[in-house]
């Protein structure tokens, strides 16, 4: 990567990080809170968490064909007001519906399209896959510091002062926008093609399905997580780092090769495929683990495939689509990604109070097979999977 490219892409992911860690931070701490909050229950409780998905879902595709038309930084900015917004509201609520509905309005900035968008457009096609894994690697290591960092600003400000942390970190993304250096515009007419073309595209969907299931997988893991921890290693919520910090670094050493090969879009999907075998069973595996070796392995198995796909997916859509659809494709994308969230939340939720853990890791490995099954049919109608622009 030139410096321009990995100057950009850092300050990128720097704000898409500064943003997900408000988020994140309250995955380790909210479950607890199911006997705290006014009108709480698990089920209200997996819908707080994943209303935030719901939002942002149906917001990214109008963001990012907005980001199309009118630049991808002013859609940044205003979308993280709107998140700022929402944090404050969540920060100053007073029971279960309060909190849920500034969720929803947190999500209603949906700047992760224009974002990822914003990286495509700033990156040679030969390096994107590795721009996107900056992009993906940022996500999993902030979701790692946050689960690090919630149970201890848990302990000294309480669930809505880390939402009130979050409008703060908002803001943060504000400020580095600032330092982004003008968009080139485009000297040339750019080719876009109707919303109904990216819909139908037979490699398209497939990716997009597959970026809903591992961000369901991600939420309805989380009602479980901070319990199993609790139970395996003896660690109360202001020590699980000691347990985190080591997975966070493991699974990042291992994933750091495997994004080399991905760069090939062939490599790319056989190791899509074996990453999503990997967390489907790595799931089952930590949720009856009892041994602590076998937590930890499990764990880290987990958050390396979480990376590798999480890396690997936004970068191969943006390989299909022509430049002038960037921002709708990635759109379609990240509704895709964040209804995941939202659905992860609340039938989690859901399985979580009517039947337990192993409900949750049961279903979480039924989608695993389905997601395998999708790219494993899109290979057969298509030997090679090769870096096309849509016809």
């Amino acid at each position: 990567m030139t410096f321009s490219e990995l100057k950009s892409t850092i300050i990128l992911a720097l704000i898409f990080a500064s943003r997900m860690l408000g988020l994140f931070m309250v995955l380790p701490v909210l479950a607890l809170y199911a006997s705290k909050i006014d009108g709480a229950t698990p089920m209200l409780i997996g819908i707080a968490a994943g209303i935030y998905g719901l939002t942002q879902a149906f917001l990214q595709l109008p963001c990012g064909m907005l980001s199309d038309h009118f630049g991808r930084k002013q859609v940044i900015a205003g979308g993280l007001l709107v998140f700022i917004f929402g944090s404050l509201v969540a920060a100053f609520s007073q029971g279960i519906w309060g909190l849920i509905i500034g969720r929803a309005v947190q999500g209603m900035g949906a700047v992760g399209s224009p974002i990822l968008a914003l990286v495509a457009d700033l990156t040679r096609e030969k390096v994107r896959t590795r721009a996107m894994a900056v992009i993906g690697i940022s996500i999993g290591f902030t979701f790692m510091l946050a689960i690090l960092l919630g149970p201890l600003l848990d302990a000294s400000i309480g669930l809505f002062g880390i939402f009130a942390l979050t409008a703060v970190m908002g803001g943060v993304g504000l400020l580095l926008l600032s330092f982004l250096g003008s968009v080139p515009k485009q000297q040339a007419p750019v080719e876009r093609r109707p919303m109904r073309q990216l819909l139908k595209h037979r490699d398209l969907w497939p990716l997009n399905l597959n970026i809903f299931i591992l961000h369901a997988l991600l939420t309805a893991c989380f009602l479980v997580f901070p319990f199993k921890i609790e139970e395996v290693t003896g660690l109360n919520s202001s020590h699980v780092w000691r347990f985190y910090l080591p997975v966070l670094v493991a699974s990042i050493i291992l994933v750091a090769p495997l994004l080399r090969y991905a760069d090939h879009p062939l490599w790319q999907k056989k190791l899509m495929k074996t990453a999503l075998i990997g967390l489907g069973l790595s799931i089952i595996v930590l949720i009856g683990a009892r041994q602590y070796v076998i937590f930890f392995v499990s764990s880290t198995l987990f958050f390396l495939c979480f990376n590798f796909l999480e890396a690997s997916l936004p970068a191969m859509v943006s390989r299909i689509v022509p430049q002038g659809s960037k921002g709708s494709a990635l759109g379609v994308y990240s509704f895709s990604q964040f209804l995941g969230m939202f659905a992860g939340g609340v039938f989690g939720g859901c399985l979580q109070q009517w039947i337990g853990p192993w409900g949750i890791g049961l279903s979480c490995l039924v989608l695993t097979i389905i997601g395998w099954m999708t790219l494993f049919c899109s290979a057969k109608g298509s030997e090679k999977w090769q870096e096309v622009s849509i016809k």
